[in-house]
């Protein structure tokens, strides 16, 4: 009995085999005429390098003391110096301070356990004058870069394995246990972790 090239038998179709491989050669003969004379494949492309750089220290800040702060301080090597990158909401209107400290402990109340302010000691600086007095407009939003000369992510001149706290006002109070300060906001540095996709 001969078959139809997609004739059903019973539950199962049957289909021609002679008549799928000339389809098959009639699509590679067509692929290859489309191609130049001589030309060769692209080459592919080579597969990123992966990055040696790094990609520094961060600190996701919490507020305390009341205030509604939120933000990051992010902390990257820029060749001798180090570069602040600050990302603020909710900030108060007029001056603040960002000072390091020495504990990478963000969970008293009103900062008290991220210890005495830290500055590295290839800055030459005094703690509470590593970073300048900073200014928040009335959109209560900062997002700024500070270059700091001597401080680093890493290393005895990095801030990892340290904590920054950031101070309503221009003037850096000391911080005493359960005692009201002008602290607004508490991070720990971290390691950024790069995206995975």
């Amino acid at each position: 009995m001969a078959m139809h090239p997609q004739q059903r038998v019973g539950s199962h179709a049957f289909v021609d085999c002679a008549g799928v491989a000339c389809a098959a050669a009639i699509a590679l003969i067509v692929a290859g005429c489309s191609m130049r004379l001589g030309a060769t494949a692209p080459a592919a492309e080579p597969p990123p390098a992966a990055s040696t750089g790094n990609a520094g220290q961060i600190a996701n800040l919490r507020s305390i003391g009341g205030s509604a702060l939120t933000g990051r301080i992010r902390v990257i090597d820029r060749g001798d110096n180090g570069t602040i990158l600050i990302s603020l909401i909710n900030v108060p209107v007029g001056a603040y301070r960002l000072v390091l400290h020495e504990t990478p402990n963000c969970t008293s109340p009103n900062a008290f356990s991220a210890g005495a302010p830290w500055a590295p000691p290839a800055s030459g600086k005094r703690p509470q004058d590593l970073v300048p007095t900073q200014y928040a407009n009335s959109e209560a939003i900062v997002e700024a870069e500070l270059r700091i000369a001597g401080l680093h992510s890493n290393g005895a001149n990095g801030v990892a394995g340290h904590s920054v706290v950031v101070y309503a006002g221009s003037n850096v109070t000391e911080i005493r246990p359960d005692v009201p300060n002008a602290a607004i906001a508490c991070g720990v540095f971290a390691p950024v972790q790069p995206l995975a996709f």
